[in-house]
């Protein structure tokens, strides 16, 4: 069981259920991976804001305490509410977001939360993990904090994950996230980025600068658009080439639970094959059921046991 600190946002989710109609449930891309990742096996701290007494934090954190996530980081704020989005699918599966998070108190998490808290936590962790989108939605007092943190665990070890999840839209302009993600990856440990992330932030394939990246130490998985992986790590690149496809009903969620088998396959000392695979298997499940989290009777079976 390795444990695992996750810092970022849940949202109140919308997702399609028939004509008209929605239904209401609870995600966020480093909440799926957190939630994944404590249905297998690894214990999970997530790092976030809520707002406080209203149904929809309250709905929230009862959602992480169902999923087994320790929640003494959760820090709820007075008179906010969560932030919202709703999900658009296409006659493919593929998903397209509306967000409504202006006043989300994520935004301040920083604001609430001190960093000794976070520091402790995390050195007693064995994974800190986040996005692109923990980055951007914390402001720039948030990313000053959480880069000179995250420094400082790497110092003493700790494995840092990020998962580049470029979202344009939450930036102010290309430059302003290139500058945020460059200030944490000499941190990390493991990376995930796909050229969809790479070609607008640098203008490069996701394959090169995972090689430049691996050769200073990391370990990168890039991710194609025809769903292989090569995984570069300083020994090399392990090609893994893309999976059966299956029929996709919701693509919400594959690439965070994805993440979450892949670092937790490595953490608990499984090769890159093997983890990959098992991300894959985790993605096929999730890709088709509706909304980001799955039932966990819809598992994979290795999962299970």
């Amino acid at each position: 069981m390795a444990r695992i600190t996750v810092l970022g946002e849940c949202m109140v989710e919308l997702s399609p259920e028939g004509e008209g109609l929605h239904r209401m449930g609870f995600a966020g891309d480093t909440f799926n991976t957190a939630v994944y990742m404590a249905r297998l096996g690894d214990a999970v701290a997530y790092c976030t804001a809520l707002g406080k007494g209203d149904p929809f934090s309250d709905g929230a954190l009862a959602a992480m305490r169902r999923e087994g996530l320790d929640t003494a980081l959760v820090r709820e704020a007075e008179n906010r509410l969560p932030g919202l989005y709703a999900i658009v699918l296409d006659e493919n599966g593929e998903r397209k977001f509306h967000y409504w998070r202006e006043r989300a108190p994520i935004r301040d998490l920083f604001s609430q939360h001190t960093a000794d808290q976070l520091i402790a936590a995390a050195k007693a962790s064995d994974l800190v993990y986040l996005s692109g989108v923990t980055l951007a939605v914390i402001g720039d007092i948030g990313r000053a904090r959480l880069k000179d943190i995250l420094a400082y665990v790497h110092s003493l070890g700790v494995a840092v994950a990020l998962d580049f999840n470029y979202r344009p839209a939450l930036w102010a302009s290309p430059e302003a996230a290139r500058e945020a993600l460059d200030g944490v990856v000499p941190s990390c440990r493991y990376v995930s980025l796909s050229s969809e992330d790479s070609r607008p932030l640098y203008g490069r394939e996701a394959e090169d600068l995972a090689a430049e990246w691996a050769a200073a130490g990391g370990e990168v998985v890039a991710r194609d658009e025809s769903h292989a992986v090569n995984v570069h790590t300083p020994e090399g690149r392990i090609a893994n080439p893309a999976p059966a496809r299956v029929k996709a009903l919701d693509t919400t969620g594959a690439g965070d639970s994805f993440n979450a088998a892949y670092l937790s396959s490595r953490l608990a000392g499984l090769p890159v094959e093997t983890a990959v695979a098992r991300g894959h298997d985790l993605a096929a499940a999730v890709v088709t059921c509706k909304g980001a989290i799955i039932p966990k009777a819809s598992m994979p079976i290795w999962s299970r046991g």
